[in-house]
């Protein structure tokens, strides 16, 4: 149950997860992954793996005071993505590295899922074939991101250059006045309609929380973010894990919050929780409610 979006008591919305992966999925993400590589390298998109990418990204944006960010998500991203659009998207990949049909066979045989309920063989509403990029499938982070790539081309180049992914989390910065912003983002709307996506997309915004952190353009700051309701957990250090690990938890937590807090009151407003919870795992308490 997707209980952590907004409105979910009047509009209750749900997740399939395949339990069931298939193995060739293992393959299928080895193949996307090559041809990932190269696309981002050769097309120079904006394809983001982690929160110190984007702030690179946003420690290179110049006079942020002047800029605003258009912050979209792309709406049940993974099973909206049909068997015409993967197709279409590895006909466009094939432009920037040699794809060869087995590899495309692999690809596209991976994403036949079978699920059953009460002996009945599960699809979906909008098709009545086993294609589906799954949830927690293999290859399936992989898939999105190549997908992501074939989206951000067909943005005007003028947008593209400035607009990044992270699987279905988009991110831009521009330099315009509030109302060409609007524009641009019924631009960046049509791209993802005419391709059979929903997104859900805000405009002249100038503070953000992409990822775990919070960015800040007209303060010039960032600082980690954590979602209402995520509590940190740990595991207690009298459980049986290597010493190594459980030892090395506090510094690594330490390294992770310094990356991403801008300045030492940026580090010690975030600080707080993650102590909390690494007091717990030492006195094997029950978090706060």
């Amino acid at each position: 149950m997707k209980d952590h979006k907004d409105n979910f008591a009047n509009n209750p919305t749900c997740r399939l997860i395949n339990p069931s992966k298939s193995e060739i999925g293992k393959v299928s993400k080895q193949i996307l992954d090559r041809i990932n590589k190269v696309v981002t390298i050769k097309a120079g998109f904006l394809q983001w793996k982690s929160s110190k990418a984007t702030l690179d990204w946003f420690r290179a944006i110049k006079n942020k005071r002047r800029c605003s960010f258009i912050a979209f998500d792309i709406v049940n991203f993974y099973p909206s993505i049909s068997q015409e659009l993967l197709s279409d998207v590895l006909k466009f990949a094939s432009a920037y590295t040699e794809i060869s049909s087995a590899d495309r066979e692999i690809i596209l045989h991976a994403k036949q899922s079978l699920s059953f309920n009460n002996g009945t063989a599960w699809t979906k509403k909008c098709s009545p074939i086993s294609f589906d990029v799954t949830m927690g499938s293999f290859d399936g982070a992989e898939t999105c991101e190549l997908v992501g790539s074939y989206l951000l081309c067909q943005l005007p180049k003028a947008i593209r250059s400035k607009v990044g992914l992270y699987r279905d989390d988009g991110l831009g910065v521009f330099r315009e006045s509030a109302r060409k912003t609007e524009l641009i983002k019924k631009q960046i709307c049509s791209v993802f309609s005419e391709n059979g996506l929903k997104i859900t997309i805000e405009a002249n915004k100038k503070v953000v929380n992409f990822f775990d952190v919070t960015l800040d353009l007209e303060k010039n700051t960032y600082e980690p973010y954590m979602k209402p309701g995520n509590t940190p957990l740990y595991v207690h250090s009298d459980r049986n894990h290597p010493p190594s690990i459980t030892k090395n938890i506090p510094l690594a937590i330490n390294r992770r919050l310094n990356e991403i807090s801008s300045s030492k009151e940026a580090f010690d407003r975030a600080a707080s929780a993650y102590q909390q919870a690494l007091g717990i795992s030492v006195r094997n308490e029950e978090p706060e409610p």
